[in-house]
């Protein structure tokens, strides 16, 4: 193997990919990233065996081949070259590194063990803008539960209504204590059909990562290509490509713990909201986390107490509908909520103490965001 391109482009690839990889005592390889020159570039791969990277580089193939060396090892030399132009050439069971003027060998394994990736067929996919996708996975994934007893609740529930029916993708994620759902547009091409599925948790920051590196490059798409099979999915991005797991199982009807009618309403400075509740998580029960909120009318009292720190309160001016009304949450998963909806005013509606309290941006009805009460 010979190949020529710019240290940039390099060590783009290899910050993509090289964050799957991994030691592993059992699978040394399992570390490593498989260089493979392929139409005229040099694909870079690295997989965990749930979930698999490539990325294109481009460059000048000057004789084909394939290898296989430490991934963050490579990254970490790239990282420290020059711009300008890297040669990777095969020497043996070594890879040599040139660049302005100096040599680097890095020893590696035959590609041989590099673990098969299986390709899926990218046809009866679904479309949707970089952009939406990435805010949308960081509006919803943080909800996922780390418990293992549960392991559908582990990821993102994706329901996809096709291009010929409602036009929509909805991501929902749960720990049952809090839920995030967020709704999103299906873009032009994309299939007609109906599906359901689970993404791993990890899968989906990957996918988020990816879109970030790439969020001001101007030469990539506006669309990620997003197909599935029965048990793994494949999501396409320009040059790069993630093939993930899916988690069986179903994943519950989240739906039915949605009330669909409240007694109270308060539109509120989504900041000045967040200060108040930082301030009275000071004083709030080790362990419980609580802060208690009060609805009166054109006020929100956010307070709380502790018999070992003292006590807060801080009284806000909001729009109000309904009734007075007061609910204790968790003040973690409050701020959680707010931190990921990014709008200046918020929704807080209400029924009692007793059910769960939803929060939205005060306009539009793309996301919702559900925690339930601590119930006193």
């Amino acid at each position: 193997m010979n190949f020529a391109c710019t240290q940039e482009n390099l060590l783009q690839g290899l910050s993509l990919v090289s964050h799957v990889s991994g030691k592993n005592v059992n699978l040394p390889i399992l570390g490593n990233v498989l260089l493979k020159t392929e139409n005229g570039g040099l694909k870079l791969s690295t997989t965990n065996l749930e979930m698999a990277v490539s990325a294109m580089v481009r460059g000048r193939v000057e004789q084909p081949g394939e290898f296989t060396v430490p991934a963050k090892l490579l990254q970490d030399y790239v990282s420290l070259l020059p711009s300008g132009k890297v040669e990777l050439v095969l020497n043996g069971d070594a890879l040599e590194v040139r660049a302005d003027g100096s040599s680097t060998s890095v020893r590696g394994m035959p590609s041989s063990e590099f673990p098969l990736i299986p390709r899926l067929a990218k046809e009866n996919g679904y479309r949707l803008k970089a952009e939406v996708l990435r805010s949308a996975i960081a509006q919803v994934a943080f909800a996922v539960s780390s418990s293992e007893s549960r392991p559908e609740l582990g990821g993102v529930a994706c329901s996809f209504h096709g291009f010929d029916q409602a036009n929509k993708l909805t991501m929902a994620a749960t720990d049952s204590y809090r839920l995030a759902e967020r709704l999103m547009e299906l873009e032009p091409g994309s299939a007609s059909a109906e599906t359901r599925c689970i993404v791993p948790a990890k899968a989906m920051q990957e996918v988020a990562r990816i879109l970030s590196a790439y969020k001001d490059d101007v030469g990539m798409p506006e669309a990620v290509e997003w197909a599935l099979t029965d048990s793994q999915m494949v999501i396409t991005y320009g040059n790069v490509e993630l093939i993930s797991r899916l988690i069986e199982g179903s994943f519950p009807d989240y739906k039915q713990i949605i009330p669909q009618e409240f007694k109270s309403s308060a539109t509120i400075m989504r900041t000045e909201l967040a200060k108040a509740i930082r301030a009275a998580s000071l004083f709030s029960k080790q362990g419980l986390f609580d802060v208690h909120f009060e609805l009166l009318d054109g006020a929100l009292k956010v307070s709380s107490s502790d018999t070992g720190t003292g006590a807060h309160s801080t009284t806000l001016k909001v729009e109000t509908e309904g009734d007075a009304n007061k609910v204790t949450m968790n003040f973690r998963y409050v701020s959680d909520g707010l931190a990921a909806m990014g709008t200046d005013k918020v929704k807080m509606r209400l029924i009692d103490g007793m059910n769960p309290v939803e929060l939205r941006p005060a306009e539009g009805d793309e996301y919702r965001y559900i925690v339930m009460p601590i119930r006193q």
